[in-house]
């Protein structure tokens, strides 16, 4: 939390809010919506010394209809703008403006790189374009100069197709701009230094690069911190991130729980003890604590952090930390709905933060309790326990059912997984909320609708969650639900079939073969985990296909089980295939008629999470949430 002097710039602390472009925070305006703004400036309230937004292109590219596109190039859309810095300097933060500069026109570096996609080639770029873009950067660093922000990051990294000039993987151009290191730094440091002479030393220059790609032939460590020492000469941080846009390397890009706590922080780390890097070094990656943000800096390994994910599950991250409540700051999970909602969805959503899409309206929106309530919550799930600290949290009298002997619900399944880390420390976390709270704990009671009637609850949450569904397959009764594997492992066979490829069947398809059984998933639909949110999916399928154990069947039907196997049909013929064990992974259906039962006890009656529909924990802790926060 020590400052440091930047160039003409002071910064309260070493903590860098990494940027998030909201595409679902804009309606096609060309400045930053309310929705935008809040999100940003709620990353200087929360404490960090720069705040780095998103949303400017460097030319005027039209409203393409899915895009943010803020317009530094008409004079009424950038009133808000200035008004954005205007707002986080207000908490005392250095505010600065991410440029990512993608081409239009489906230009990429040279011939068959990859447009933003990640998939779909694109054809290179004229030198006569080349240059315009040049002048784009240049004349937004100036505007946004101008309207009061203090720094810029560009976005050079990740094989975007302006990073693809680095790369001796990506560039392949036969002119001055391709070959030689030389030639292929040439484009970058031209932008660097048409910037510069542009701002001088008002602003701080920030560059991501990606310090390994992680392809063979493209940049690794030494390349990394060759093309580092190259571009600092304009450059006063230099963020080393990692990786490339394409599907099998967005977990390194942005971490996920397939990789350990802080991967990407090595390669910072590279960069200062080169001696080669004389600017500002930025790590970057999962990084979701206080301490572990301390300890990267006062090791030495980086001068700045930056955070975005846990900023975005929980803003107080850095209060609370500093306050000593470490235990309080509710841990990101890493399962990028952030990013897919924002980038492919219509609504900014967090798994673990049910506020984050509507924080902006919550003032409004939220009745103050009137009275003091006394509630009942029946579930002790994810769903449940929100449900029961929100209302808690509102002065009501909570008492909270739950059956089994722990809280927990569907998330108890998380300790058992080495890739669902992050997942069971939010599980822990919620228990120790609980705990903490004045919350009327009751467990193994398994309290029926007759036995609430005559305790006086004002209001009934109920979160009962959902069950195991058996497809009427004959033979069912020799298969054993995929819930009931987690924790059981060891009496299972080294051969395992699994029916049902979504995404449960696939992770614990890929649970159990990391364990070193030989594992058959079998998924009627023609692709595996359609249900996985889009970038999780991408992950789980990239690690999937690394084991050279799970062999994975589409487009097939289990017709019969039987104690030593199963017999599946696929492009009408029929298979047989032998196991130890066969797993159903057929889905889950709504506790509806038991939840149903408990309707009419009180005048507030609330469902919440899977005895709704079964769905992710982002939909019990919003539902939970909404639930507690109307009673």
């Amino acid at each position: 939390m020590s400052p440091i002097r930047v160039g003409k710039h002071m910064l309260k602390n070493r903590i860098i809010a990494a940027p998030v472009t909201l595409h679902s925070a804009s309606n096609g305006e060309n400045y930053p919506t309310e929705a935008a703004m809040n999100f940003f400036v709620q990353r200087a309230k929360a404490g960090a010394g720069l705040v780095v937004c998103a949303g400017v292109k460097v030319l005027p590219v039209g409203d393409d209809g899915e895009h943010v596109n803020w317009n530094l190039y008409k004079h009424n859309a950038m009133h808000r703008l200035a008004e954005l810095a205007e707002r986080i300097h207000f908490y005392g933060a250095k505010a600065s403006m991410e440029l990512i500069g993608i081409f239009e026109d489906g230009y990429v570096a040279s011939e068959g790189g990859l447009l933003m996609d990640g998939v779909t080639p694109g054809r290179e770029i004229p030198v006569s374009e080349m240059m315009r873009y040049k002048e784009g950067y240049a004349h937004s660093a100036e505007m946004l100069m101008k309207l009061g922000y203090d720094g810029i990051l560009l976005h050079f990294g990740h094989g975007i197709p302006i990073a693809q000039f680095l790369s001796p993987l990506t560039n392949k151009r036969t002119d001055q701009y391709g070959g030689s290191f030389e030639n292929r730094v040439r484009y970058i440091i031209e932008i660097l230094k048409a910037i510069r002479e542009r701002v001088g030393d008002n602003m701080i220059i920030e560059i991501r690069m990606s310090a390994d790609e992680f392809k063979e032939g493209g940049i690794d460590i030494a390349e990394g911190i060759k093309i580092a020492e190259a571009l600092q000469q304009y450059a006063d941080i230099i963020q080393a991130s990692c990786g490339m846009i394409t599907p099998d390397l967005m977990c390194r890009t942005h971490p996920c729980d397939f990789l350990p706590p802080n991967p990407n922080v090595y390669l910072a780390e590279a960069f200062k003890k080169s001696g080669k890097i004389t600017s500002y070094v930025t790590a970057i990656g999962g990084i979701g604590s206080l301490a572990d943000a301390d300890e990267i800096i006062a090791s030495g390994k980086a001068d700045f952090v930056a955070i975005c994910r846990a900023l975005i599950a929980d803003p107080e991250l850095i209060t609370k930390s500093i306050a000593g409540k470490e235990d309080d700051v509710v841990p990101c999970i890493k399962c990028m709905r952030c990013h897919d909602s924002t980038v492919y969805g219509h609504l900014l959503q967090c798994s673990v933060n049910p506020t984050i899409g509507i924080m902006h309206h919550l003032d409004s929106m939220i009745i103050p309790p009137q009275e003091k309530k006394k509630v009942a919550v029946i579930g002790g799930g994810p769903a449940g326990m929100y449900a029961a600290l929100t209302a808690s949290k509102r002065g009501h009298q909570v008492t909270l059912y739950e059956k089994t002997g722990s809280l927990g619900g569907t998330l108890k399944f998380a300790t058992k997984v080495n890739f669902k880390y992050s997942l069971a420390k939010f599980r822990d976390y919620l228990i120790s909320q609980v705990e903490k709270s004045p919350v009327e704990v009751k467990l193994n009671t398994c309290v029926s609708p007759d036995e609430l009637k005559n305790l006086g609850y004002d209001a009934v949450i109920v979160a009962i969650g959902a069950e195991p569904l058996v497809p009427p397959i004959p033979g069912i009764e020799h298969s054993i639900f995929a819930t009931n594997t987690y924790g059981n492992e060891d009496i299972l066979g080294n051969n395992v079939i699994i029916i049902g490829g979504g995404q449960v069947g696939c992770e614990t398809a890929l649970h159990l073969a990391r364990l070193g059984k030989t594992v058959t998933i079998l998924e009627m639909r023609d692709e595996m985990a359609p249900d996985a949110s889009r970038t999780h999916r991408g992950d789980l399928l990239a690690e999937m296909n690394k084991e050279k154990n799970l062999i994975q069947i589409t487009s097939a039907k289990c017709i019969s089980i039987n104690p030593d196997g199963i017999v599946y049909e696929k492009n009408n013929e029929k298979f047989t295939l032998s196991a130890d064990n066969v797993i159903l992974a057929a889905g889950m259906k709504p506790r509806t008629s038991e939840a149903d039962a408990f309707a009419g006890i009180s005048d507030i009656y609330r469902l919440a999470g899977d005895c709704v529909r079964a769905r992710t924990v982002e939909a019990a802790v919003r539902e939970g949430y909404f639930a507690g926060i109307n009673v």
